[in-house]
């Protein structure tokens, strides 16, 4: 072939290899839009996990995310926008099924009001809008299972109303809001922090993984090799939060024993700040003041975990551990699925469907996305 015949076909290649690098720019966009908002998550939920047990013990005198931890954050923030602005163009997000705006779903007030009504023009700001979302879910997780925290976690606030978190559905009987100084106690929340957030990553992680290969919600579901990792990822939660919580039942409001006026003598206190300020005593936790003015043990000598007596999501009692880790994955499951239909927005919204409890009136119906 002479070089007048190959300049000759040259329009005809350039028609058929456009499309397929068109189709590998989207691909690219979409895996970078996956793979940096998991990216930013993990970092989130490390920085703000390791402030919180640092503060149980009073290592840091909180709040949580401290200065120290909010800086870490927001750096690897800007670097997840940076990518995702420059692999994406708004013409790859319009065929992914991005909307053209940040109303991922309806929002009343707080932070996702905020979310709600950030610019959508380039693709930093779309990049800002998906982390504002993103964000706001996490953070409600982190206040689900900080349970101890949730209104610092929440700015004192866990409600749709909230700046940094999106709302708890369920929060009554709320926790205790108190650092858990109880070595055993503390060790229990940590291993329902560490574990929950492990399970979040993995889960997170598989799903998103089979879905830029094209999977839906339900084939990959489906599929007996997700499902093993699926079943793993749950095991190593259950695994580790017995290790560290023994038999400990979750309770709002778990007992403690004013030990005060000399040997094991006891006094009636109602919060642990009057035992220490008023009476100058010192807190048992975990203990009564028996009948006989001593501190004991309670009835049946269980243990406590102050946390949630009903789950924040869907509100199930909570009577027991295995209950406990039920509501970690329910919960997680759920900001799971919010985070999957917001980066798979595929097939009019019916591909990674979002929440039924998150449909919200003109964007979502049923848990289809109507953009």
């Amino acid at each position: 072939m002479t070089w007048r015949h190959l300049l000759a076909t040259l329009p005809a290649l350039a028609l058929l290899v456009a499309p397929s690098l068109a189709q590998a720019d989207v691909a690219k966009c979409h895996k970078t839009i996956s793979k940096q908002t998991q990216k930013l998550a993990k970092k989130q939920v490390q920085q703000v996990n390791k402030c919180l047990d640092k503060e149980n013990i009073g290592k840091v005198p909180g709040p949580c995310p401290d200065a120290k931890a909010n800086l870490k954050i927001s750096k690897i923030a800007t670097v997840v926008g940076e990518k995702i602005a420059a692999d994406c163009t708004m013409s790859d997000l319009a065929t992914l099924g991005f909307p053209g705006s940040c109303e991922f779903e309806a929002a009343a007030g707080g932070v996702e009001a905020g979310c709600f009504a950030l610019p959508v023009t380039t693709t930093a700001e779309f990049a800002t809008c998906i982390q504002c979302w993103q964000n706001a879910e996490v953070s409600e997780l982190t206040a689900t299972l900080y349970a101890s925290h949730t209104d610092e976690v929440c700015g004192g606030d866990p409600t749709d109303t909230s700046t940094i978190c999106s709302a708890l559905d369920f929060t009554t009987p709320m926790p205790d809001q108190r650092n858990l100084t109880n070595g055993g106690e503390a060790d229990c929340q940590k291993a329902i922090g560490k574990g929950g957030f492990k399970y979040l990553i993995l889960r997170e992680k598989t799903l998103s993984n089979c879905a830029l290969l094209g999977g839906t919600q339900a084939s990959c579901l489906l599929d007996p090799k997700i499902q093993i990792k699926l079943d793993k990822a749950s095991l190593k939660l259950d695994k580790l939060v017995d290790k560290k919580c023994g038999n400990r039942v979750p309770e709002a409001s778990p007992p403690f024993c004013c030990k005060a006026g000399g040997g094991n003598m006891c006094v009636a206190a109602t919060t642990r700040d009057e035992c220490e300020n008023t009476h100058l005593g010192q807190v048992q936790e975990g203990k009564i003041c028996d009948i006989d003015d001593t501190c004991g043990n309670p009835p049946g000598n269980v243990k406590g975990i102050t946390w949630w007596e009903s789950c924040p999501e869907g509100g199930a009692g909570l009577t027991d551990l295995e209950e406990l880790k039920d509501c970690v994955e329910t919960s997680a499951d759920t900001i799971i699925d919010e985070l999957l239909c917001w980066t798979f927005p595929g097939g009019g919204g019916s591909d990674w469907p979002c929440p039924a409890e998150s449909s919200p009136s003109g964007a979502f119906v049923d848990g289809v996305r109507f953009f």
